[in-house]
């Protein structure tokens, strides 16, 4: 028969098992405690960047501008929604049947204590985005060429071409009629010693380029764009202005935004524009506005107006850079100098000042020449040669008819090319907030994003997230259920 023993544990040995087994669970509560840390550090990370998976579609398909709509596709504006999503996702990660909690962590919270939105420091914010977008590793290659482009564009010295003409063409007039009046004064003087054909009457070409100008300038200013295509092929498409973030009082973000190098940014953002807005060169186009740059740059309530801004801008140009071609050709210049010479024969003083009429004359349509090849997709130097010239001096009228256009110029400048130079004069202010007009447009017009607005609109957060857990090893220790932890962690993210 086995006999039974019989143990003991003396009062020391019980003290000391005690106080060992406090340290076991004291080192364990404090490894969990390291682990919570972890686990809220990962919750954090997990929830934010799951909030910030959710950018608006649209946006990054057509404008490649990520960016949330805090509203969610409904009318609320702040970041409400957003801070409750992030609360969700930490619930959801932390639960143990869907996440991998094991450590009891609960979120307990969410603060936003820092946001931006796309239309914060006036526009600025979206300049940022923008040259985010546009490729930084070609950064130098796209600045030189930016930079290349508006030299040689808004590089052409600026002549008033119109105000010589109409100089021009009132001193001949004025001359006209003084001529007139001698000639009937001599006529019925009665005085056998003077004549009117001492007065001989101005001679008349057959197509008057002064003429022509000024059926040309009328023809303009009633409709600068049936003067240049086809009336058919412009977008009949307006918008509010007023409604435009651009003219409205704007939300703000708590953010400061910070700006970057001016001429960099200037450039890779145009690059950016040039990337991912429409124009009426191009053949795919969003929703809305139909001609975003041409918008971008004048800033009116309707493709046709905002095409028509551009296109006299571009003449501008033109007629400037056909004045200097004019008078750096002896050829040209002096068939002009010709027309000049047969309209003030009766007055040969007059011929200098006539002289330069005609040349602005002659620049203006060949300018308007240029302008309707740019527009079909053609070429024209900044800056053309006697071989790249196109129109007559003698025979101007001719030119009336929209179909006629400018002889093609190789390795010239297109369309877009001046569009550069056009939007190179524009604060980066002005354009950051006009592409928020675009993108906002675009979004309105569309079934599912037409509560939209862009000052609702955030790309970057700081976001603290606040956890409780619960002691695990120490509350065999402790009758108080009110003892546990409170754990917060911060994130910043931006796209």
């Amino acid at each position: 028969m086995q006999a039974k023993l019989k143990g003991s544990m003396t009062v020391f040995l019980s003290l000391i098992l005690v106080s060992v087994m406090t340290l076991l669970f004291t080192m364990s509560e404090c490894i969990r405690l390291y682990a919570l840390h972890d686990n809220a550090s990962e919750f954090t990370d997990m929830a934010l960047e799951s909030a910030f998976s959710e950018y608006n579609p649209y946006l990054w398909a057509n404008y490649k501008i990520l960016a949330i709509d805090l509203g969610y596709g409904s009318d609320v504006t702040g970041p409400t929604i957003f801070q409750q999503k992030l609360i969700d996702y930490c619930r959801f990660n932390a639960d143990i049947e869907y996440g991998n909690n094991f450590a009891r962590l609960n979120p307990a919270g969410a603060t936003i204590n820092q946001y931006s939105l796309l239309t914060d420091g006036g526009g600025q914010a979206m300049v940022m985005q923008g040259v985010k977008g546009a490729k930084d590793d070609l950064a130098a290659q796209v600045i030189d060429g930016i930079q290349g482009h508006m030299d040689s564009i808004n590089g052409v010295e600026k002549v008033p071409v119109e105000t010589k003409v109409n100089d021009g063409k009132a001193a001949l007039e004025d001359a006209k009629r003084q001529q007139s009046e001698k000639r009937a004064n001599a006529q019925n003087d009665g005085d056998e010693n003077t004549s009117a054909d001492d007065y001989p009457e101005p001679e008349e070409v057959e197509d008057d380029p002064l003429d022509a100008f000024k059926l040309m300038k009328e023809a303009m200013s009633k409709g600068v764009l049936s003067t240049v295509m086809d009336a058919k092929k412009i977008s009949d498409v307006s918008f509010d202005l007023a409604a435009m973030p651009s003219h409205r009082q704007l939300m703000e973000g708590t953010a400061a935004i910070q700006s970057g190098n001016a001429i960099t940014d200037k450039a890779l953002f145009m690059d950016y524009i040039l990337a991912n807005y429409s124009r009426f060169d191009l053949d795919k186009h969003h929703e809305g506005m139909q001609y975003e740059v041409e918008y971008l740059i004048a800033g009116q309530e309707s493709d046709a107006e905002n095409l028509a801004v551009v296109v006299g801008e571009i003449m501008l140009i033109r007629e400037a850079a056909n004045f200097s071609t004019i008078m750096n050709s002896g050829v040209l210049k002096n068939q002009a100098k010709s027309v000049a010479a047969v309209l003030t024969s009766f007055d040969p003083a007059l011929e200098p000042v006539v002289e330069l009429a005609v040349i602005g004359a002659w620049a203006y349509i060949e300018s308007v020449l240029d302008v309707r090849l740019m527009l079909s997709g053609g070429e024209v130097a900044v800056v053309k040669s006697t071989d790249q010239w196109t129109s007559d001096v003698w025979h101007l009228s001719s030119f009336f008819n929209v179909n006629a256009k400018a002889r093609p110029c190789k390795d010239g400048i297109t369309y877009d090319k001046y569009l550069i130079g056009l939007l190179a004069v524009k604060g980066n202010k002005t354009l950051g907030l006009r592409t928020c007009d675009v993108m906002e447009n675009a979004l309105n017009s569309t079934e599912d994003y037409r509560y939209v607005k862009v000052d609702n609109m955030l790309f970057s957060a700081d976001v603290t997230m606040d956890y409780t857990g619960q002691e695990m090893f120490l509350s065999l220790f402790s009758k108080d259920d009110s003892m546990g932890y409170r754990i917060s962690k911060s994130k910043y993210l931006t796209y």
